[in-house]
């Protein structure tokens, strides 16, 4: 066969030797072996292609040399080899490092070559791909469709997913979650005084204090104009609330410039419902959310409400 009409999986399929030798003439993707210590043995046309080291920058260089800084702080080099002598083959994405210093992503496929006679390791030989481009072009189609365009955050269809998700996990370890339902306001005299443009910069900038205030394993979403919905695993209702009212001060402290020069600020009310029944599923939570919502804004916005209190309010009395 020729070595242009070799991909990946026939490469896979020849020995080690025969493998190191077709990667002379291979240029689509790298190809190199290292030693029983780890050191760069030989380095094929592809290689160099991709990453920009040529044989003699790599040639008996310690595999560490093709990672980046943090990589190699890690340790990332050494639990890479690690796990092929345990396991004979390692295949997955790893962030390499381009002779100029750029980071890319490659596909990395690295198998254990041994002596068929005592087992001895002869050789680790790696191919890879740079596969950057085709990442970044799957996570612009995955957030054009999970996220809202304007803020960033996540779209009513992810947050939907996502939370039914976590309610169901919620349930079955018996966890605490909220969901909570913020609503920027008078947001209608924010456009109506300043302008649409002003008013997505506001939407932007209060997404941002919100997303930086709450917790890595919340999620916001954008359910509306100007509203809001936060997933809140293994947060009570009063831990919900606390974290809020916490947010609700940063963004009454948030000032918003117009083109023109001038500078406006707003406030937000928000809601919260707590999952207590194992029987309850998202609508009812936002449903409960959005009642507590409303009453924050009846009572004069620039609160939080939890469902639970208006529940005590609302209770008929004997």
């Amino acid at each position: 066969m020729r070595p242009s009409a070799f991909n990946r999986e026939s490469l896979g399929r020849l020995s080690v030797q025969e493998r190191i030798e077709l990667a002379t003439y291979i240029t689509a993707f790298g190809v190199y072996h290292l030693d029983q210590g780890g050191r760069i043995r030989s380095w094929n046309p592809g290689a160099e292609r991709l990453t920009g080291f040529t044989a003699r920058d790599v040639l008996g260089e310690p595999f560490a040399r093709l990672f980046g800084h943090e990589a190699v702080q890690r340790q990332q080099p050494e639990q890479v080899l690690s796990f092929c002598r345990a396991h004979q083959r390692v295949r997955e994405p790893q962030w390499r490092v381009r002779a100029d210093g750029q980071p890319f992503l490659a596909d990395v496929s690295m198998e254990l070559a041994r002596n068929a006679r005592d087992g001895e390791i002869l050789a680790f030989v790696e191919v890879f791909e740079d596969i950057t481009e085709r990442k970044e072009r799957e996570d612009a189609l995955y957030r054009q469709a999970t996220r809202d365009a304007l803020t960033g955050v996540a779209n009513r269809g992810h947050f939907t997913e996502v939370a039914n998700k976590e309610i169901e996990r919620a349930k079955r370890f018996s966890e605490p979650l909220s969901i909570a339902l913020l609503d920027i306001d008078h947001f209608k005299h924010v456009n109506d005084t300043y302008g649409h443009a002003a008013g997505d910069t506001a939407l932007k900038a209060f997404t941002a204090a919100v997303e930086s205030d709450i917790r890595a394993i919340d999620l916001m979403g954008r359910i509306g104009g100007e509203e809001f919905a936060l997933l809140l695993p293994r947060a009570s209702a009063s831990a919900a609330a606390e974290m809020l009212q916490r947010t609700r001060q940063v963004v009454s402290a948030l000032r918003v410039s117009t083109d023109d020069g001038r500078v406006f600020s707003f406030t937000v009310s928000g809601g919260v419902a707590e999952l207590r029944d194992r029987g309850t599923h998202l609508a009812a939570l936002l449903r409960q959310a959005d009642a507590a919502l409303y009453r924050a804004k009846r009572e004069g916005r620039n609160q939080i409400i939890v469902w639970r209190d208006l529940e005590d309010v609302l209770r008929p009395r004997r």
